[in-house]
């Protein structure tokens, strides 16, 4: 009896080929995605901290937001969601002294004199700055408060202390507390004036902060 003859496979030249041909092909697929390039960056997926001695000029990605350390105990966070766009470029720094007087008539600064350029608004969740200092500098009759510069028409009272664009220096005093347990002064920000700010403490029958 005879038996049907089987088909015969690829030939060693065929499915050489035939190899070739796919790998060929899977490489096409690849460049077609393609690699991140060198003008590309890759989204990030966590939260980065930016380091600095006293400065720190880093871009921010809103989508993830960003933690600015820039030592001697300050920290700045940036939170997820941040209406900044994916990389608005700013810089949080030391600056000069606050005039004390255009503040409040009793406004006493504690912890260093910032300057951070970038004036941002949250609806969310929010901007919190923090310094590090061994004793709350408040007392019973004292409020924590973050004072903040904002640009504002010039009067006789500031007049000596001119901004860009013909406006003058002001400050509005925003809400802050001691975390005694973290030995930080904290203040959680709706928004930030792009100026200087300074954490002090004013008589708390003598004003009515912000946030």
């Amino acid at each position: 009896m005879s038996s049907k003859p089987h088909p015969k496979g690829l030939t060693h030249p065929a499915r050489f080929a035939l190899i070739l041909m796919l790998s060929l092909l899977l490489g096409v697929v690849a460049l077609a995605e393609g690699p991140i390039s060198a003008g590309e960056k890759e989204t990030p997926t966590s939260m980065p901290t930016f380091t600095g001695k006293g400065k720190i000029t880093e871009a921010i990605n809103g989508k993830v937001g960003a933690v600015f350390d820039m030592g001697g105990g300050v920290t700045m966070t940036f939170p997820k969601g941040l209406p900044v766009g994916e990389s608005r470029l700013v810089t949080l720094q030391k600056g000069k002294a606050l005039p004390a007087k255009l503040v409040h008539a009793k406004f006493r600064g504690a912890g260093p004199v910032l300057d951070f350029n970038g004036a941002f608004t949250t609806n969310r969740s929010p901007i919190v700055l923090a310094i590090n200092t061994a004793k709350d500098p408040g007392g019973a009759k004292q409020k924590v408060v973050l004072a903040m510069e904002i640009g504002t028409f010039c009067d006789d009272s500031n007049k000596g202390h001119k901004l860009k664009g013909g406006l003058c220096s002001g400050f509005e005093l925003h809400d802050a507390e001691y975390d005694d347990a973290r030995k930080q002064l904290v203040a959680n920000l709706a928004s930030t004036g792009g100026m200087r700010m300074q954490f002090g403490v004013v008589p708390a029958d003598e004003v009515e902060s912000k946030d």
